[in-house]
C-alpha cells in the first residue's frame, strides 16, 4: 500500500492554542473516536489533542461541499454544512497540490450515566460521549498569498508582530500584493542591508516579499533580528517569517510575526530547515482544482459506538427473614380443638350461650 499524502497545516492568525470551532455529527462516528483513546481513558471525563485533516466529500448525496474532519483517514465528523463552502477553496487546493490539509484539534471524550435507566440496584449504566474540536480562523487566511523563495530557507518560529515600516515608499512593489478582501497571510523574508539615513552606521533589516523590498524594520528593532539574520545567512540560508498584509487600492500595510536573535534555539539557528511547499495556482471557482486521487475523499459510513456487552448482575441478597414474634407470643393453633375462649371470668371451650 502506498503512504499516505503528507500533511500541510493551514496557516492561522490565532496566536494560542485554543481550539475554537466545533464540529458536527460526532455521535455517528463513535467507533472510530472511541478507537483513537487509550485503553484506560478516564470515564469522567479525558481530552486528546492531535491534529485533523479536513478532506472534501465531493460525491456526499447530501451536499457536494460536504468537509469531512477525519483522524487517520478516518471520519469523525464534519464541518457544520453553512461554513463549508467558504472553506472549499482553501481545501481543495491543499489536496490539487498532493496535500492533506489539517489543523490542530481537541477530543474530549466522557461516559454520560443513564440516570432514567437506574432502577436503585446495581451498577450505573453509561452512554459514550465525545466532542471534537479544531482551530480554524478566516478561510481567506488559511493559504499564504505568495509562494515560499525559491532559494534555500527556512521559516522562523512565531512570536510577537512587528509593524514593517516605510512601505509607502514600495507602494508600486507592495500594492500587488493586496488580495481582493484587503487581507491575507504570506512569507516574508528578511535581508540585512545597509541603512540609507544620512550618517547611519549601522545596518537595518529590509523586509521583502517574492524578493521585492516592500519596506524595512526600524534601526532599533533591527539589531534584535540581525544575529540570526547573519547566522542563518552563514549556512546559505534566507530567513523567512510568518507575514500580514492589510490594505486597499491606495494604500497598505506589513506585519510580520517571528522570533528575534535572543529567542532563536540551537534547533532554530543550525537544526533541520523548516520549509513548506508550494501549492498549485489559486482558482477563482474551487470546482476548478484537479483532485488528487492520493487523497481518499469517499463517503464514509457511519461508525457508531457499540458499547461493551452488559456486566452480568451483581447476585441479589436473599430476602430478609421476617423479624421474630415477641417472647411472649404464642403461635395460633392449628387445630379448632385447642381453641380456649375467655368468657369473661374464665377460659372454656364454649364460644357462647
Amino acid at each position: 500500500m502506498s503512504a499516505r499524502p503528507e500533511h500541510y497545516e493551514l496557516w492561522n492568525q490565532q496566536r494560542s492554542d485554543w481550539c475554537n470551532y466545533d464540529i458536527v455529527g460526532e455521535k455517528h462516528y463513535g467507533a472510530t473516536i472511541r478507537s483513537l483513546l487509550p485503553e484506560d481513558w478516564p470515564r469522567d471525563g479525558f481530552e486528546l489533542r492531535r491534529n485533523f485533516e479536513l478532506v472534501p466529500e465531493p460525491d456526499n448525496e447530501h451536499d457536494r461541499w460536504a468537509i469531512s474532519v477525519r483522524a487517520d483517514g478516518r471520519t469523525v465528523g464534519y464541518l457544520p454544512r453553512d461554513d463549508c463552502k467558504s472553506w472549499a477553496n482553501a481545501v481543495r487546493r491543499v489536496i490539487a497540490s498532493g496535500f492533506i490539509p489539517v489543523v490542530p484539534g481537541r477530543l474530549y471524550a466522557f461516559d454520560v450515566v443513564r440516570w432514567d435507566d437506574w432502577d436503585g440496584r446495581g451498577g450505573l449504566a453509561a452512554d459514550f460521549a465525545a466532542k471534537v474540536q479544531v482551530k480554524l480562523g478566516d478561510p481567506q487566511c488559511a493559504l499564504p498569498i505568495n509562494d515560499p523563495p525559491s532559494v534555500p530557507y527556512t521559516i522562523i518560529p512565531r512570536s510577537t508582530i512587528v509593524q514593517v515600516t516605510k512601505e509607502d515608499e514600495h507602494s508600486d512593489a507592495l500594492l500587488k500584493f493586496v488580495p481582493t478582501g484587503g487581507h491575507g497571510m504570506l512569507y516574508a523574508s528578511l535581508h540585512e542591508c545597509a541603512s540609507a539615513s544620512a550618517g547611519a552606521a549601522k545596518s537595518v533589516v529590509e523586509v521583502r516579499i517574492d524578493d521585492e523590498r516592500i519596506g524595512q524594520l526600524t534601526p532599533q528593532m533591527s539589531q534584535r533580528f540581525l544575529p540570526m539574520i547573519r547566522h542563518l545567512a552563514s549556512r546559505g540560508l534566507v530567513t523567512v517569517c510568518w507575514g500580514d498584509i492589510k490594505g486597499s487600492a491606495v494604500a497598505a500595510e506589513v506585519r510580520i510575526d517571528g522570533i528575534k536573535a535572543n529567542e532563536a534555539d540551537s534547533a532554530v539557528l543550525d537544526g533541520e530547515l523548516v520549509t513548506l511547499p508550494r501549492l498549485v495556482a489559486v482558482e477563482v471557482d474551487p470546482l476548478d482544482y484537479v483532485l488528487s486521487g492520493e487523497v481518499e475523499s469517499s463517503v464514509q459510513l457511519p461508525a457508531r459506538y457499540d458499547p461493551e456487552p452488559e456486566r452480568p448482575a451483581l447476585p441479589t441478597m436473599p430476602a430478609a427473614a421476617p423479624p421474630l414474634p415477641p417472647a411472649s407470643w404464642y403461635e395460633d393453633p392449628g387445630d379448632p380443638r385447642m381453641f380456649r375462649y375467655w368468657d369473661g371470668n374464665r377460659w372454656t371451650r364454649a364460644r357462647g350461650a
